[in-house]
This record gives structure tokens, C-alpha cells and sequence, in this order.
């Protein structure tokens, strides 16, 4: 038998030593993760910051991009508006000469008129007589486009297959002869004539610059046809689009970053010059500006620079951007001080924890009696649920002050939960408010997204009943300029309640100021065209009715198309021929 009594090491001091010592491994070993870490985070630094940056740029111009299409496609449509009502005229050519008149080209005027020429010297107005007629009724559709796009649109122009050039010019005068000769202009050579010949549909032509000084100008045109389905002419419209070139341009990519566009050709657009090269412009050579052209992704990296491009297919131009390869370096530089201060403040930190934690374990370890075991035991039936208990306080000391702090925590979390669930609701509550349309109640923008995104998904999976209906409220500037915004917001809410009551089985979104989208599916699909119909009866009954205030005797147009599997790419293209459709029915109203 041993009689030497064992050395005592009390349980605090094991406690103390166990803890210490797993604490401090705990540490080396996050040391020795940490450096390894940093090391890997060093030779991949580079390359992680330029394939961020490169998707960044990606997404920037791609954005920029997009919102340049979709100006452009804006474009379209008043060419496509006035192409139709062109080709609506021809189908009422005889009615239209008998109320036209003969138009002058003005002298001195600068405001929009109506002006005219001939293809050659020689042609007069005796041979024209019924063709001046005819197209003086363009008036009716030239002028509220070109006045209220003043600072957008220089001129409205056609020319038919006779050698009538018809414009709607504000700064005519500036070329008209004086008063007895005609103006002759030979447009039949002209680039956007023999074009449109070539097209079948709205067509662009190369930028140049206004010979007035009025800005980079790009020319929209359209072939039209008479009614006999033969092309009779070429409408077009000089667009100023040095707004949106500026527009386009202004990519903020940090500091040095270059951007550019390049046109159909390969040259670079350029507001003040036509004739820098893209070379001057950017050190790119010819050969590199291929390269990159020719990268299936768009992106391309240099010793100097990473240059991104995104085509804007509709006009054939390339939006680009470069970022100097300085940048990423310095933001390597600067990485690598935070991973290094980062590294130093955790090594801080874990020795300043380590010291709190052992301080905190020979305390604790002190009192491993029966009061740490009665906590034991309280702690275990709080932790099973039961909220209501509460621990007891067995002694004055540090114990009781952890019983009693339990207690209090207990307390903080019957509050917090109770806070949580009404977090919960508000946040449901919030999350329906986000959906909703502040001013008429139906569904806004980001409602009327998210179900588009199902309705693509249930087209892939082979659900392709459902039509979309096209609302536009017309006057509603005249409204708000004549009575007030709140008047317009009366005539807004009416029309909404009137599609909400049509079409009372739809989802009815509203997604610009006075435009309206409604999703068809099942009983009101089945009957679109006779809920259709009852719109637009609906609509011209309270227009008519002169009793009402200006505000309440709304009016609207109204397009309407289904999804056809073998035409629609997608919900977007239906959306646009029903847009179209409005359009046409926008016009029909104006007409009537």
C-alpha cells in the first residue's frame, strides 16, 4: 500500500490548466490556418479582382447597353406609328385629298411646318396636285409627334416613288428657297431612300452629324405601302442622339477607365469628330481592336488594360470599355495591407480572449458543488421549453449572479421572441406592400415581374394559355397640366377600377404612369375579345359623357394578344404586339 498521499490539484487549477492549454492550441492552429490562408489569398488575389472586375464591367455596360436598345426600339415605334397611319391614308386616299390642301414650303418661321420638294428641276405642283393634297393630312400625326419630342426630333420627312419629298421641318427655313422656285433635292440617291427600298420593316442608318450643328444624328426610317400592297415611299425621322450617346458614355469604372462606342463599321462614335481614329482614341491597333471584337465573351486583357464590349444589335454599334490593369494592382496592394491588419487583429483579439476566458474559467471553476449542479439541472428544463420556470438563487455569490442573470436572459428572450414575431408580421405586411401599387391598389412593377417569370417558366414546362392585355391612358398630361397632378391621379384610378371591373377575373398591374398590363388566363383567356370589347364600349360611353368632370371621362387605348407557340419567343413578344395593337387602337381613336 502506497502511503504517500497523491499531491492534491484542486479542480479549479485542472480546469484553469485544461482550459489554457486548449485555448492555446486553438490558437496555433488558427495561426497556421490563417497563414497558409493568407498565402493562397496572395497568389490569388489578381486573379480573383480581375475576374470581379471583368463581371462588373460585364454587368455595367451590359446595362448600359440594354437601356440604349430599349431608347432605340422607342425610336421605332413613332416610326412605326407614323409608317401605319400612312398606309391607313392610302385606304382612304380619295376622302383625304378632298379635304387636304396645297401646302408652300415656309420662309421664315421657326416652328414646325409642313414643307415640301421635288426629286427634280422642272416638276411642278400641277403634276402633283393630288399628291400635295393627300399628304398635307400628315400634319394631323407629324405635328404632336415632332412637338413633343422638340429637342429629340429635327425633322419628319418622306419621299414617294413620283418624286414628292414631304417634311415636317422646324429649321425648314433655313433651307428653303426664296419665294418662287422649288426646292429640289435629288433623294432618290440619297443613302436612307434607296435603303428603305432595301427593307422590309425599320431600318437605321450610319450616324453623321447634323449639317445645322444640331448634334450626332442617326436617321430611323420605314418603307410604306399603298393600299394595293405596293411600296409607294420611304418615311423617316433625323433623331438627335447626342443625349443618349452621353448617356451611354457616362460608365463610371473608377478612375482612367475609357469608354467608347464604335459604330456599324468599326469607327468610333464621337459627338465633337467623326475623324478620330479608334486607334488615337484608345491605343488599340486595328489588329487588337479585331481581337477583341472577335472574343466570344466580349472581354479582353492587356499588359495595359482589360477592355470589356457588349454589341447593341438593333444598330449594329459595340459599347466598350477599358480599365487601366493599374487599377487592379493597387487594389491588390491594398488588399494585401487589410489581410495583413486583418491577420494582426485576430492574433489580438484570440490572445485577448484567451486571457478573459481563463480569468472567467477560475472563476467559474471555484464553485463546481451542488449549486453549479442545481443550475444544471434549472438550465436543462428552460432548455426543454418552459420559459415560465425560473432558476433559483442558491447563494450570494458568483453562482446566484449567474442563476439571476439567466433568469433576466430568459426574460430578454420571452420579449425578443414576442418582438421577433411581430417583426415577422410586419415584415409579411411590408413584403405584400412591396407588390402592391401605392396609387390604385393592383399589382405594381415588381408584381407584375415576378409573374412573368413564372409565366416564362410555365411556358418551358408547356402552359402556353394566356393573352396580355395593353392599357394606355390617353390626355392624362393634358389632366395634370390643365387641373393638377391629384386630378390625374383621379383619372388614373378610374381607369384602374374600370379594368379591375372588366376584367374581374385577370391580374391587373400597373407598370409606368398611365400604362396598365393585364394577364388573361382561363374564363377571362377564353373570353378575351368580348372582355375586350366591353372595354372599349365601356371607355368611349363615359368619354362621350359630357357631364362628367374632365378628370372622370378618362379614355384609353387598348391591345390585346395571346401567346401563339409558333410566333412568341416569350412573353416579351406578346407584350409587344399587344403594345402595337394599342398603338394602331391609339390611332384609330385620334382618326375617329
Amino acid at each position: 500500500m502506497n502511503n504517500k498521499l497523491e499531491k492534491r490539484v484542486p479542480i479549479r487549477k485542472r480546469v484553469l490548466l485544461l482550459f489554457l492549454a486548449t485555448m492555446l492550441i486553438g490558437l496555433i492552429a488558427a495561426s497556421v490556418t490563417g497563414m497558409i490562408c493568407i498565402s493562397w489569398i496572395k497568389n490569388s488575389t489578381e486573379e480573383v479582382l480581375t475576374d470581379q472586375l471583368e463581371r462588373n464591367l460585364k454587368s455595367i455596360v451590359l446595362q448600359k447597353a440594354v437601356a440604349a436598345d430599349a431608347r432605340l426600339e422607342h425610336y421605332e415605334k413613332y416610326i412605326e406609328f407614323i409608317t401605319d397611319y400612312i398606309e391607313e391614308m392610302y385606304l382612304n386616299r380619295e376622302q383625304l385629298i378632298e379635304q387636304g390642301k396645297m401646302f408652300y414650303s415656309p420662309v421664315d418661321t421657326h416652328e414646325y411646318a409642313l414643307t415640301r420638294g421635288f426629286v427634280r428641276e422642272g416638276m411642278t405642283e400641277e403634276e402633283f396636285h393630288d399628291d400635295l393634297f393627300f399628304f398635307s393630312n400628315l400634319e394631323f400625326v407629324l405635328a404632336p409627334i415632332a412637338k413633343a419630342n422638340e429637342k429629340l426630333i429635327n425633322t419628319l420627312y418622306l419621299g414617294n416613288t413620283k418624286g414628292l419629298l414631304t417634311s415636317y421641318d422646324r429649321f425648314s427655313y433655313l433651307s428653303v428657297p426664296e419665294p418662287g422656285p422649288e426646292l429640289v433635292y435629288d433623294y432618290f440617291q440619297s443613302n436612307w431612300y434607296r435603303k428603305g427600298l432595301q427593307e422590309t420593316g425599320v431600318f437605321y442608318t450610319d450616324l453623321y452629324t447634323d449639317s445645322q450643328g444640331r448634334g450626332l444624328t442617326i436617321t430611323v426610317g420605314s418603307p410604306f405601302q399603298n393600299e394595293k400592297g405596293e411600296i409607294e415611299g420611304v418615311d423617316c425621322a433625323d433623331f438627335d442622339i447626342t443625349a443618349l450617346f452621353d448617356e451611354m458614355l457616362y460608365i463610371n469604372a473608377g478612375e482612367n477607365a475609357l469608354s467608347f462606342a464604335l459604330d456599324t463599321n468599326g469607327k468610333l462614335i464621337s459627338p465633337d469628330s467623326l475623324e478620330v481614329s479608334v486607334e488615337e482614341y484608345t491605343g488599340l491597333s486595328t489588329e487588337a481592336l479585331e481581337t477583341l471584337l472577335s472574343q466570344p465573351d466580349g472581354i479582353m486583357e492587356t499588359k495595359e488594360a482589360v477592355y470589356v464590349c457588349v454589341p447593341i444589335e438593333r444598330v449594329g454599334w459595340t459599347l466598350c470599355v477599358a480599365v487601366p490593369t493599374k487599377t487592379i494592382q493597387d487594389d491588390i496592394a491594398k488588399s494585401d495591407r487589410y489581410i495583413i491588419h486583418a491577420y494582426l487583429t485576430f492574433i489580438g483579439i484570440a490572445g485577448l480572449i484567451i486571457l478573459l476566458s481563463g480569468i472567467i474559467a477560475n472563476r467559474v471553476s471555484t464553485i463546481l458543488t451542488r449549486p453549479i449542479e442545481q443550475l444544471g439541472r434549472d438550465m436543462r428544463i428552460i432548455s426543454e421549453g418552459n420559459l415560465n420556470y425560473r432558476a433559483s438563487v442558491q447563494h450570494n455569490d458568483e453562482i446566484g449572479d449567474v442563476t439571476r442573470q439567466m433568469n433576466e436572459m430568459v426574460d430578454r428572450l420571452k420579449i425578443t421572441m414576442r418582438e421577433l414575431l411581430s417583426s415577422q408580421e410586419h415584415a409579411d405586411a411590408m413584403s405584400r406592400l412591396a407588390t402592391v401599387d401605392s396609387l390604385t391598389g393592383v399589382g405594381n412593377k415588381t408584381a407584375y415581374d415576378k409573374q412573368i417569370r413564372e409565366i416564362e417558366k410555365g411556358i418551358g414546362e408547356g402552359n402556353y394559355d394566356f393573352g396580355l392585355a395593353m392599357i394606355d391612358l390617353n390626355f392624362l398630361k393634358m389632366i395634370n397640366d390643365n387641373y393638377g397632378h391629384d386630378k390625374g391621379n383621379i383619372a388614373i384610378m378610374k381607369l384602374s377600377g374600370i379594368i379591375c371591373e372588366i376584367f374581374a377575373h385577370s391580374s391587373v398591374y400597373r407598370i409606368g404612369g398611365d400604362e396598365f398590363v393585364v394577364l388573361l388566363k382561363d374564363t377571362d383567356f377564353e373570353n378575351a375579345m368580348n372582355l375586350v370589347l366591353q372595354f372599349k364600349n365601356r371607355i368611349q360611353q363615359i368619354a362621350s359623357d359630357d357631364s362628367l368632370e374632365p378628370w372622370n371621362r378618362v379614355s384609353a387605348a387598348i391591345g390585346y394578344a395571346r401567346y401563339d407557340e409558333w410566333k412568341d419567343t416569350g412573353v416579351d413578344s406578346v407584350l409587344r404586339r399587344a403594345d402595337h395593337e394599342m398603338y394602331r387602337s391609339k390611332g384609330n381613336m385620334k382618326r375617329s
